[in-house]
């Protein structure tokens, strides 16, 4: 009888060793005196699972352990033992506020600043717009805001030209292309 009860905690002993190997860890001595370790016998082949049963044992088990097999035994082959790291937090969205190029037309220099979150802009101003004359200004004042909401639609210098208002319209493109350019942005 005192023989059984050695071979059976020699046998826990070793799971729990294996365990421990399996898991990376450095194995502590065994805490009781006068026990010998003893290997289970890898299992018949009566006692082995078929294939698919193995399969699908493999992937239900927790990384870093090994297989069981349905005998309580160890199987064949032990899952290696793989290091995975946490994957790393996305990093928070940039956000910032780029100048554009000033974009020269006959009729003055046009200018945005480009606010943006990640890669969405979030707003486009305009810093300069043609002044030449009353009559340029006033185109640019009409311009200006249309020319806003489409950049902000279209999230790109990929915009219409406004009707009555091409070199304002051209020079505020460039001026946003610019600054999406230096953003990187597009």
């Amino acid at each position: 009888m005192r023989k059984t009860t050695s071979v059976i905690v020699g046998v826990a002993s070793a799971v729990a060793l294996g365990a421990s190997w399996a898991a990376g860890l450095t194995p502590a001595k065994p805490a009781l005196s006068g026990v010998h370790l003893v290997a289970a016998a890898p299992p018949t082949s009566a006692g082995t699972p078929s294939a698919k049963a193995s399969s699908s044992q493999a992937s239900a088990a927790p990384p870093n352990k090994s297989s069981r097999t349905s005998s309580g035994g160890r199987s064949a082959t032990p899952t290696p033992t793989q290091k995975k790291s946490a994957p790393a937090p996305a990093p928070a969205p940039t956000s910032g506020t780029v100048l554009g190029g000033a974009a020269d037309t006959p009729f003055g220099t046009v200018q945005v600043k480009v606010s943006y979150t990640g890669t969405k802009i979030t707003n486009v101003r305009a810093v300069q717009l043609t002044d030449s004359s009353q009559h340029s200004v006033s185109i640019s004042a009409y311009a200006a805001p249309i020319l806003r909401q489409e950049a902000l639609a279209a999230q790109s210098a990929q915009i219409d030209v406004v009707s009555g208002a091409t070199y304002t319209s051209e020079g505020y493109i460039q001026s946003l292309q610019s600054a999406i350019d230096a953003a990187h942005l597009g």
